[in-house]
């Protein structure tokens, strides 16, 4: 473990919480922009009890995509054509527990916890939690998510799974 750095946890916490603002209010622009380039969005699978499938490339994962499929699927919500999302739910994203675990060179890893609850008349209220591991870069621009592994605990998944509500 690292030694405590209250400034950097701070800029990595403004991240995380910018994150989450921005999914609430959909401004999906502004929250893309947060992304690097090179970018991965990873949400493993539970391969048993005790553990989640930890190769993306070739286990089941419940959503995996690059940069270019992020910007995919928003157009896809944007335009109507993804019709689990429409009408999309509202939803609040809590995180908390923000802890920077490592540093190596521009690279800051950093973990949280997480919370969503989210509201669509078709499926009432739905709360899933989970941990968020995050991989973050420091650019000219300043801190962008390299890489965004969402750990789900939840033993059954009711209604859509998507970018906004997890």
């Amino acid at each position: 473990m690292i030694p405590f750095d209250a400034t950097l946890t701070a800029e990595a916490a403004d991240l995380l919480n910018r994150e989450a603002y921005l999914l609430d209010r959909r401004q999906w622009d502004d929250w893309i922009a947060l992304y690097a380039e090179d970018a991965v969005y990873w949400a493993p699978a539970f391969a048993s009890d005790d553990e989640m499938t930890d190769d993306p490339d070739n286990d089941v994962s419940l959503l995996y995509m690059d940069r270019n499929g992020l910007e995919a699927r928003i157009f896809r919500i944007e335009s109507g054509d993804s019709y689990a999302s429409d009408p999309l739910p509202w939803t609040a994203h809590l995180v908390t527990n923000i802890l920077v675990t490592d540093i190596r060179g521009d690279q800051i890893d950093v973990s949280a916890s997480w919370l969503v609850h989210s509201f669509k008349r078709i499926y009432g209220s739905i709360q899933r939690g989970g941990l968020y591991d995050y991989t973050l870069r420091r650019e000219a621009a300043g801190l962008r998510i390299a890489r965004k592994k969402i750990m789900v605990f939840d033993d059954r998944i009711t209604g859509p799974l998507d970018i906004y509500n997890i």
